[in-house]
């Protein structure tokens, strides 16, 4: 989680730029925490469900793809 709040910190934001989240649809407690950090820094936030995900989500910033465990 301190690596997600690193980067959004660091991004340089713009109108069109936007967090990707892949979540675990078995912890959606650990999505909750992670909405409300984001929503800090942007509203603009896409959702995607995977069943069987390695790790309990994966956020997206820019170019860069952070394994949430």
């Amino acid at each position: 989680m301190e690596q997600v709040e690193k980067e959004l910190k660091s991004f340089k934001w713009t109108n069109e730029s936007f967090v990707e989240v892949v979540s675990n649809t078995n912890d959606k407690e650990r999505l909750k925490q992670l909405i409300t950090m984001i929503r800090r820094y942007t509203n603009a936030i896409v959702i995607h469900y995977k069943m069987d995900l390695d790790a309990t989500a994966r956020v997206s910033i820019g170019a860069k793809t952070i394994a949430v465990a």
